[in-house]
């Protein structure tokens, strides 16, 4: 069987019809996709393995729909792989040096989880209550659940900054309101709900990744 496509959308098998039977007969011109279908009884699953099948139905029909108005109206299962995008994102330093090093910390200095360190890497670092967030702040309602606030490293410019988050709560840098981007420096206190945070960089004049990095190459 070769299901096949004509321009106005029908599906019909080409191995039984020479032109688009829908069409009375017209021509079918120049035939957008053909399919291949296997179904070697009457039990067997047909399959068909396309990458786009959105544009191949017609509109308003679903792929099943097509095939059974092909077979017959027989309720015949079909399988459709499709092709996306690779989920993961490859971290600025990965890629050289196969892992997302520490490019500081922030350590709890006030508040429930007093004594404690939070890792920070690359990119941004988003502060909140919630388990997920890179610096989990999960003792403190005071705090946001989410985005109270992010610490970003941009390694190109070797710079560390603050910056307010998604939360209607503040966040304060040296006990000052942080309502833009701040740059932030050693043991500079950042403080949000009942927590105060110390901020340790690894990377500066002295040690930066890049080095390891360009090593790497």
């Amino acid at each position: 069987m070769n299901l096949v496509k004509c321009p106005n959308g029908h599906f019909y098998d080409e191995s039984r019809f020479n032109a688009c039977p829908h069409c009375n007969g017209a021509s079918t011109g120049n035939i957008a996709v053909t399919v291949p279908l296997t179904n070697s009884s009457s039990s067997d699953n047909v399959t068909t393995d396309f990458n786009a099948s959105a544009s191949l139905k017609p509109q308003g029909m679903s792929l099943q729909d097509a095939v059974n108005m092909t077979t017959g109206g027989a309720q015949t299962p079909v399988s459709v792989t499709t092709v996306g995008d690779d989920p993961q994102t490859v971290g600025y330093y990965k890629k050289d040096i196969g892992t997302e090093p520490v490019v500081g910390w922030l350590v709890c200095v006030e508040g429930p989880h007093f004594g404690e360190d939070f890792r920070l890497k690359t990119g941004r670092n988003f502060i909140g209550r919630a388990s997920n967030m890179d610096v989990a702040i999960v003792k403190d309602n005071g705090v946001s659940r989410e985005r109270h606030s992010i610490v970003l490293y941009d390694p190109r410019g070797n710079q560390y900054l603050v910056a307010p988050g998604e939360s209607k709560e503040l966040c304060y840098l040296n006990d000052e309101v942080v309502l833009m981007p701040k740059e932030l420096h050693v043991n500079d206190m950042l403080s949000m709900g009942e927590t105060k945070l110390m901020f340790i960089p690894c990377c500066g004049i002295a040690f930066n990744w890049d080095q390891i990095k360009k090593e790497a190459n």
